[in-house]
């Protein structure tokens, strides 16, 4: 669905001689990233707004996207798989920040943070087979991503420290998930080129 909705649009902006036609790659992936991020961010406001939780929503996701962008980690196959599995993927961290309102389970999320940071750090950045990364943009990325992952765990520590939970619950979820995502994305990676090898 988005990337046809790019497709169209960067069609419109060729029609009426905005771009021109070498651009045109170039703004169906721009225009699918933007509209991807403006879909999932609506869907977690959503989301928030139904649990009751928004705000922590709104950090939760600012902050796994940031992440995510340099990080990279496991991507679906299909278009479809990605936009269920990223859905279902908010709306578990967003349960899950719901949840830690009533139920305190603080001390354990950050135990698995600290084992999530550690795996973001080992493994960021995980490029992918079809866009994989030159040495220079690895370099950049793995700067850049372990940049945010240290403002993303300082703002954990101080949110913490000054028991400013609407910070300290969605930081600690974006590096679960984007842990898990890298996880998942090096396991797939590592068993691809084992049966490559066999």
């Amino acid at each position: 669905m988005t990337s046809k909705l790019s497709s169209y649009l960067t069609e419109k902006l060729l029609s009426n001689g905005t771009i021109s036609d070498e651009d045109k790659d170039l703004y169906i992936y721009g225009l699918f990233m933007l509209i991807s991020h403006l879909i999932f961010f609506i869907i977690a406001c959503i989301f928030g707004l139904i649990l009751g939780c928004i705000f922590e929503s709104i950090i939760f996701y600012i902050a796994f996207q940031f992440i995510r962008r340099y990080a990279g980690g496991y991507h679906a196959s299909t278009e479809t798989r990605c936009e269920i599995f990223s859905t279902l993927s908010i709306l578990a961290c967003i349960i899950i920040i719901k949840l830690s309102n009533t139920y305190d389970f603080q001390t354990v999320l950050l135990i698995i943070t600290i084992l999530s940071s550690v795996c973001i750090f080992v493994f960021s950045p995980l490029d992918t087979p079809e866009k994989p990364l030159s040495e220079k943009e690895f370099k950049y990325f793995r700067k850049v991503s372990c940049l945010i992952l240290f403002v993303i765990v300082a703002a954990i520590i101080v949110s913490y420290f000054f028991k400013f939970r609407i910070v300290t619950v969605p930081c600690c979820l974006s590096l679960i998930l984007e842990s898990i995502l890298l996880a998942v994305g090096k396991f797939k990676r590592v068993s691809k080129n084992n049966n490559v090898k066999t």
